[in-house]
């Protein structure tokens, strides 16, 4: 027996001193046994590093040693090595997951006798919390009488009582619980008897890099001593304290307890207490030398002399602009130390927390080529087997949301039979778009037998127009079978569960049927054919802790009944801790880490980021079931070798000692770093305490690290060419935004680039440099190839073409469509309203009537069946898909009802009559209607126009059929002069050219073309409301009407005329006292200034054609003034990226213009197009 300490301060060589004494140990008898204690994150870099230094004082042959009586181990191994072969060890292992589900069901049992955690059961988070802290009470030695006695110390009213006596009753029924299974202090336990009963003699046990041991580990220890032969424990420790522990402020404050600990305990046990040893000193430079000393005594509160360290260049402060700068800068740091003979390995970065770094680490290591391992638990809850799972639940829980059913099947675990993954993937993008747009949800709509139909707007055709397609009908249907023959049968068997094991069960046995546990051994697989032995483990370790979980669950809650969402929270509570085990891929890499975990020193230079005032030192965590208040009131009762750890503000006391770790890890050189920019929280960091005070103490300046600039040399910046690049574009983004020329240098860089194989990206991002936002030119045999040498078109595309160039072009010629989304958009209310309107019409004209021979009853009556018949029709789904929904399609009828009335009374004053509606010209998909507008181009080919006149009312005369276009609008239309002269209004011109071509006997003859609001006016009562002419003014025709004189439009509104003078109540038509005109009533055009309209919207037409086929697709919006809506309401901003601020994007400015300029204009040259100047709207 016998115990040693090995002291000395993070200056000095632990592991050196500790070696040298195996190596006696085992010189000095064969039967010796070492066991070398480590903690266990370390465990495969102590061993290495104990062997190599084992092997340089063992006169090894050729440089090879081995050691069979060595064993390099963690207290958990330890267990393992003595453990393994006993009943004990063969108990199931109660992990974190196994553990929040036994608590779950203690907390469910016993609910009857608890007060405050009585409705807590299901409450997976608290649950889990609960699991944590009861394990700690069982590590810590605390049984439930220990806090029984606690709640009897208290005073009645004490307000910490009902918690500790639930928790005092919840760990009762915990102890007994927890006996079949295996945990940490059940396992240290079985250790220490185990240890009593064996002959160790000859065992010398040392144990390194531990500041702190629990109460389990700390019985352990102490039998070890009582048993061993010798035990040696390593402290960071700059002086023994026997007598009585140190006391705060101390810098080795935890390691000076555990020393006093330790000392008095073999003394209580007359163990022979050798003499300290003090381990010699590492090799360092004198920059950490400095560091250390001034460390110790600052913290101490110790006076000390000034720093003598002005040129200090082996402490080194930096300020960055935000984190990724500041990583980037380490990593160039790195790169460039690595090009001078340093190896990666001879560097570590720490933070006290990499959060704030953790999504660029990958990135920036990968740019700069250098091998890195971070040293952070990846979590396992992204898994696709994790969020299939989660899917699965979610999909019950909302009834086949389209969210939760997608999310499942993009994990792609789930896959049709005889359909590899590019088909799948396909179906997948189609299925997705159609749910998308038609809104489909529910169990009866996935699980209905008849097949969904895919329709898909046509693009060549008319707006609301739908095409089926048969490929992409078999594509969603694909997928609706695969959901319906999978999904709903495993909630079924979850519905009818009876107990958690057959739950567990139809889970399993779900995954097996529908491969999706091939596919998991699929993607394993693949993963090892491609060397990603990560990748493969991943896959691995989820399926592995998906079982282990679903078996913990079996037996722990396997006979209790079935609680569906206790069941997915403590499977998801379950993943939600595991992560995925990490090994380095390579020996030689920079490692990252965090400070508070303990690593060997052995690089020679350490980098400490993040050194904020938030971080450094770290804001302490009170949280938990017991605080740090409740933690001394149960410490008071408790005798020395049960113990809690330290809890909440007490633990700022050790944060000089874990950063003075991380600190003297370096042999060489400290860099410390902050960013000055938190890009988490969008604020602003202040230094760390510690950062100030060494700035202040050594007199160091921070070095800026910042982004390459200009001004950047390129020695400071030099980096792998990747690097190189980003930094280019940075330099030379900032000299074209000064207005700068770029340096040489820089122009050398991107000249060296253009060598290497990042020659074609380095082009590309140069070229961006100078990118100008235009879309050029179209070759015109490519427009042909887009358009058709003869060019068949509808006139609103023409306006399209006319209020910006570039969305013609990528509407009609690249055919791209926003993804149609499942909405009652303005289109499709418009397309309801026409075809209710068409259908009730032509009835009406089939049976010999007109809307002013029937009643307001009779259209109230017709309408609802109308709208209900076309709400079945496909693209009309979203109308019956919700209560709102029908009450939408309520509220549409009775505004068609309202229409339609006012129609009525509107014909009860006209001599026109609706002879047609939805009346087509051209041809338009398939049908053909009345003959189409076509004239020749300039270069070849013809420009065929189409469309489609939603009215038209005639009055026939003796020598003519005047006619007059009605043109149905959801927003209120007046006809636009200038509108019409720039071409963004050709409709209504066209409309009436199309049937002024009609051949009949006797001929059309204009008479007026119109718009007519489609809306639901409201009405304010009065006493002298007249509804029905409030009703023909709100529905008033706007437009304009073709008349030499009064007399040609004696039938358009019989209720005045020029002889009696009067203003319509439902036209643009006013007449003065003289018979004249009052043309601030009407919107007149002659016959010659229509003819003349007609000849320039021709002149249009021809020209746009023209133009189309020519290639001309400028991105130049149509503007009057200084206000256009032509970008705002396009659904192609994201691509057009127009923007007049970037002074390389510019309006087709024009002035707004009044008839008379108008009439001048076309009267002068109708063919005259006009001049389309670019220019800033800003200037």
């Amino acid at each position: 027996m016998g115990l040693q300490f090995i002291l000395g301060d993070a200056t000095t060589d632990h592991a050196g001193t500790m070696a040298t004494m195996v190596q006696a140990n085992l010189q000095a008898d064969s039967q010796n046994q070492i066991f070398y204690l480590v903690p266990n994150h370390i465990k495969f870099e102590a061993e290495v590093d104990l062997l190599k230094r084992l092997r340089a004082q063992a006169a090894s042959v050729n440089g090879v040693y081995a050691q069979n009586r060595v064993q390099v181990l963690s207290f958990s191994r330890l267990a393992w090595y003595f453990l393994k072969n006993t009943a004990l060890y063969q108990q199931p292992r109660l992990d974190r997951a196994s553990n929040t589900m036994l608590v779950a069901k203690i907390l469910g049992e016993s609910k009857e006798e608890l007060t405050i955690y009585a409705g807590e059961a299901h409450n997976t988070g608290f649950v889990t919390q609960l699991a944590d802290q009861l394990s700690e009470l069982v590590t810590g030695r605390i049984t439930a009488e220990d806090l029984n006695t606690t709640v009897a110390a208290l005073t009645p009213g004490d307000r910490h009582r009902a918690k500790l006596r639930d928790l005092g009753i919840i760990l009762d029924h915990y102890e007994a619980e927890i006996g079949p299974y295996a945990t940490n202090a059940s396992l240290l336990s079985g250790l220490q008897q185990v240890m009593r009963n064996q002959d160790l003699s000859h065992t010398f046990i040392y144990l390194n890099d531990f500041n702190v041991f629990s109460a389990s580990e700390t019985g352990l220890v102490e039998t070890m001593i009582e048993t061993a032969a010798e035990v040696t424990v390593s402290l960071v420790l700059d002086k023994p304290y026997p007598a009585a522990p140190p006391v705060a402020p101390n810098l080795f404050l935890p390691a000076g307890r555990l020393y006093h600990r330790l000392y008095q305990k073999a003394k209580t046990m007359k163990v022979p207490i050798r003499l300290d040893r003090f381990a010699k000193p590492r090799p360092l430079s004198e920059g950490m030398k400095h560091l250390a000393d001034w460390w110790q005594t600052s913290t101490n509160l110790q006076s000390q002399a000034p720093a003598q360290t002005a040129q200090n260049k082996e402490v080194e402060l930096a300020v960055a602009t935000d984190p990724y700068h500041e990583l980037r800068t380490v990593a160039r740091q790195i790169y460039q130390a690595v090009r001078q003979g340093a190896r990666y390995r001879d560097f570590l970065i720490l933070a006290r927390r990499l959060d704030p770094y953790a999504a660029v680490i990958p990135a920036i290591f990968e740019e700069f080529n250098i091998p890195q391992f971070t040293d952070l638990e990846r979590p396992m809850k992204d898994h696709p087997l994790v969020v299939l799972i989660e899917s699965l639940f979610a999909i019950q829980d909302h009834d086949y949301q389209y969210q939760d059913v997608m999310r499942l099947l993009h994990t792609e675990l789930l896959l049709p039979e005889n359909m590899d993954i590019a088909a799948f993937r396909d179906a997948l993008d189609t299925t997705d778009n159609h749910l998308v747009r038609t809104g489909i949800t529910g169990k009866k709509r996935w699980t209905q037998t008849d097949p969904w139909r895919y329709f898909q707007r046509n693009p060549n055709a008319d707006d609301s127009q739908l095409d089926p397609e048969a490929d992409k009908t078999a594509q969603i249907n694909a997928i609706k079978t695969l959901v319906a023959d999978t999904v709903p049968q495993l909630l079924r068997q979850w519905q009818t569960a009876k107990t958690g094991r057959e739950a567990a069960a139809s889970l399993y046995q779900w995954l097996q049927t529908t491969g999706v546990i091939d596919q998991l051994n699929v993607w394993r697989q693949t993963a090892n054919a491609d060397g990603d032995l990560s990748r493969s483990q991943a896959n691995e370790q989820a399926w592995d802790t998906f079982t282990q979980l679903l078996n913990d669950y079996a037996t722990i809650l396997g006979e209790a009944d079935f609680n569906r969402d206790q069941f997915r929270e403590l499977l998801a509570a379950g993943f939600a801790s595991a992560t995925y085990t990490q090994i380095p891929s390579t020996l030689d890499s920079v490692v990252i880490s965090e400070t508070g975990l303990v690593r060997l020193a052995k690089a020679k230079h350490v980098y400490v980021i993040g050194a904020t005032n938030t971080a450094m030192p770290d804001v302490p965590n009170d949280s938990g079931v017991l605080n740090s208040e409740e933690r001394q009131l149960l410490a008071a009762q408790l005798p020395d070798d049960r113990f809690l750890p330290e809890q909440g503000p007490t633990t700022t006391l050790g944060d000089p000692f874990i950063n003075y770790l991380g600190f003297m890890a370096a042999s060489e050189k400290l860099t410390l770093s902050y960013p000055m920019q938190n890009t988490q929280e969008n604020s602003e960091n202040q230094a760390s305490p510690y950062f100030r005070q060494l700035a202040q103490a050594l007199q160091l300046t921070p070095a800026t690290w910042a982004p390459a600039g200009l001004g950047t040399s390129l020695k400071a910046v030099l980096g792998s060419p990747r690097a190189m690049l980003s930094d280019f574009v940075r330099a030379a983004g900032e000299a074209q935004h000064q207005k700068l020329p770029l340096s040489r240098s820089w122009q050398g860089v991107l000249a060296s680039l253009k060598q290497t194989t990042l020659a074609p990206l380095a082009q590309k991002l140069a070229g961006s440099l100078t990118y100008q936002n235009d879309p050029g030119r179209l070759d015109p045999t490519l427009a042909v190839q887009l358009y058709g040498r003869d060019m068949n078109v509808s006139v609103s595309r023409l306006e399209t073409y006319y209020r910006n160039q570039f969305e013609y072009f990528l509407k009609y010629g690249l055919l791209l469509q926003p993804r149609p989304e499942f909405e009652l958009s303005p289109a499709d209310t418009g397309s309801l309203f026409h075809a209710v309107l068409d259908q009730y019409l032509t009835q009406l004209r089939d049976a010999g009537q007109t809307l002013a021979d029937v009643t307001a009853a009779d259209v109230a009556a017709a309408v609802p069946p109308l709208v209900a018949a076309i709400t079945r029709r496909p693209g009309y789904e979203i109308l019956g898909s919700t209560h709102r929904m029908a009450y939408l399609t309520s509220r549409l009828s009775r505004l068609l009802i309202q229409v339609l009335t006012n129609m009525r009374q509107q014909q009860r004053r006209t001599g026109f009559r609706p002879m047609r509606t939805e009346l087509q010209f051209g041809r338009i998909g398939d049908t053909r209607g009345l003959p189409g507008l076509s004239w020749p181009l300039p270069h070849g080919g013809r420009v065929n126009v189409r469309g489609k006149i939603d009215r038209l009312d005639v009055y026939r005369e003796s020598d003519a059929q005047r006619f007059m276009v009605v043109d149905y609008k959801s927003t209120q239309h007046r006809f636009d002069d200038s509108d019409a002269y720039y071409g963004i209004a050709l409709q209504m011109l066209t409309y009436v050219e199309a049937m002024a071509n009609v051949p009949a006997d006797p001929p059309f003859v204009p008479a007026g073309a119109l718009y007519f609001h489609l809306q639901d006016p409201k009405f304010k009562f009065s006493t002298d409301l007249d509804l029905d002419i409030d009703r023909l003014k709100a529905f008033k025709y706007l437009g304009f009407l073709v008349a030499k004189d009064g007399a040609d439009l004696a039938a358009v509104d019989k209720t005045i005329s020029a002889e009696t003078g009067g203003r319509s109540m439902m036209v643009p038509l006013g007449f003065k006292k003289d018979g004249a005109f009052n043309y601030n009533q009407s919107n007149i055009l002659t016959p010659e200034d229509l003819s003349a309209y007609l000849l320039h919207n021709q002149a249009l037409i021809i020209d746009a054609a023209s133009r189309i086929l020519a290639g001309d697709i400028a991105l130049a919006p149509f503007q009057y003034g200084q206000e256009s809506t032509v970008i705002s309401n396009s659904d192609y901003q994201s691509i057009m990226l127009f923007d007049p601020a970037t002074g390389f994007d510019h309006y087709n400015h024009v002035p707004k213009l009044k008839r008379k300029e108008v009439l001048g204009r076309v009267t002068t040259d109708p063919t005259q197009i006009p001049h389309h100047r670019q220019e800033d709207s800003q200037a």
